[in-house]
């Protein structure tokens, strides 16, 4: 089984064990990564909290609340618009009721677009992801887009953070990585920060 497979079939083992959580599970570690989220936030310096996250779907990690949350913490709190080719741009979240469904059916702001290099702007950047390395290599669901968002970042002098909101039993040992695979730098989950590089 070569790399990309086995890739396949940890994203879909991970996404029945999400699916699998109770509610109460479910309920119980959201509020953890939200406090701890909010928490790093309030850890930044006031002039670096312009930050990017995306919007949960349903049986992510943060779950609903996580931007509202991430805002009233948030100078600026930009989120993903997909574009063809796998790649983002960013505008500001304005609450849920600015938010639509994009092409992939993600919640997208409807606000004004701000560009790729809006990422630039940002000192944390919250990642969709399934799992981690120990090592911080970052397993998403396959599409690249964040790979691609964060390889544009990779040679500035100070590119932002990378965080991932996590459930428990979510940093494993088996993650495939490829060459083209982004590290990401903290990983949040409901026990705590976990920091990687």
């Amino acid at each position: 089984m070569d790399t990309r497979e086995r890739k396949t079939q940890l994203r879909e083992l991970l996404q029945q064990a999400r699916r699998a959580m109770s509610m109460e599970d479910t309920h119980r570690e959201n509020s953890a990564l939200i406090a701890h989220a909010a928490s790093l936030l309030r850890s930044l310096s006031p002039a670096d909290t312009a930050v990017a996250a995306y919007a949960p779907l349903v049986g992510e990690p943060g779950g609903k609340l996580l931007l509202d949350a991430l805002h009233g913490e948030a100078s600026a709190l930009l989120l993903p618009v997909s574009l063809p080719g796998g790649k983002l741009d960013w505008a500001r979240y304005e609450g849920r009721l600015a938010l639509s469904p994009g092409a992939l059916g993600i919640a997208e702001p409807t606000g004004t677009r701000l560009g790729p290099d809006a990422l630039q702007s940002c000192s944390l950047v919250f990642v969709p992801a399934l799992a981690v390395s120990p090592t911080g290599i970052r397993l998403g669901k396959g599409g690249g887009f964040y790979d691609r968002a964060l390889s544009a970042l990779s040679n500035l002098p100070h590119p932002p953070r990378t965080a991932m909101l996590l459930y428990n039993g979510e940093i494993r040992d088996d993650i495939p990585a490829e060459a083209h695979d982004m590290p990401v730098d903290l990983a949040i989950t409901p026990t705590g920060i976990r920091t990687f590089s």
